[in-house]
């Protein structure tokens, strides 16, 4: 739905998958929250996946996990995700499909890369892609800052995931979603915990969230700065993250030490 007060806004609503010769769906979405992606597989089609995402295979469908290489493998774990790259394929004559859900409670966003050929997304966010995981890279990407203080003050670790190349991948987030097109010099404030995923012709800095040492500032709950991103790309917005959860349940406190 376009939000016509607003140009550029999009309230996100997931697009129509592709029916493919066989007249099935590329994928289907099933679901309203903790969604489940099913996807048909042909025979020699694969999907490759996050650690601990498939939720159901038909029977001949294989899992394999493949290190892709010192720098690739380091570079996914340091992007918060899995080390090893996990791939699905189906390996018998006949159609078959698997099944993901995401690791945390939230919904689905594909995402076609065909559109988008790079993205920085928040860190733990993506969930599976089509193809290998040579066909859909995942490593790390650093924040796209201009300046060191959006390294330093921005309020999200300044190493993310970078997902490239491949046709559709499969991103999960929580509340609702929306998207803004950025014009080039268009910018937008955000708080940094509400970032998804962004194009990666996107700059990335902060900005003080309210006058230095002001009530605003130290009672505003945003923090001392909000972040800027700048166009021209695409940004993807979500209501609720992940830090946000984490937040309403804090680790809890170490036992007390009973040692004499």
């Amino acid at each position: 739905m376009v939000l016509d007060a607003y140009p550029g806004f999009k309230t996100w609503i997931p697009p129509k998958p592709e029916i493919k010769e066989n007249g099935l769906p590329e994928y289907e979405i099933i679901g309203t929250d903790g969604q489940i992606c099913q996807i048909p597989l042909a025979p020699g089609q694969a999907v490759a996946c996050d650690s601990g995402c498939m939720c159901y295979t038909s029977n001949d469908v294989k899992m394999e996990a493949k290190f892709i290489g010192f720098f690739k493998s380091l570079g996914r774990m340091f992007g918060g995700g899995s080390l090893l790259s996990i791939t699905y394929t189906n390996e018998s004559e006949d159609q078959g499909y698997v099944a993901m859900t995401p690791n945390i409670p939230g919904i689905l966003v594909p995402i076609d890369m065909r559109e988008h050929p790079t993205l920085i997304v928040a860190r733990d966010s993506f969930v599976c892609s089509m193809g290998t995981g040579e066909d859909t890279v995942v490593g790390m990407g650093f924040l796209p800052s201009s300046s060191i203080g959006g390294f330093l003050f921005s309020g999200m670790f300044p190493i993310l995931q970078k997902i490239e190349g491949g046709t559709m991948c499969f991103l999960c987030a929580m509340g609702t979603v929306i998207t803004k097109t950025l014009a080039e010099g268009e910018e937008i404030l955000v708080d940094t915990s509400s970032v998804l995923a962004m194009s990666a012709d996107i700059n990335f800095d902060v900005r003080k969230s309210a006058p230095h040492c002001s009530k605003a500032q130290c009672c505003g709950g945003e923090g001392l700065f909000n972040s800027v991103l700048t166009g021209p790309g695409t940004v993807w917005m979500q209501s609720f993250s992940v830090g946000k959860l984490r937040n309403l349940f804090p680790a809890p406190p170490p036992p007390p030490d009973n040692a004499n």
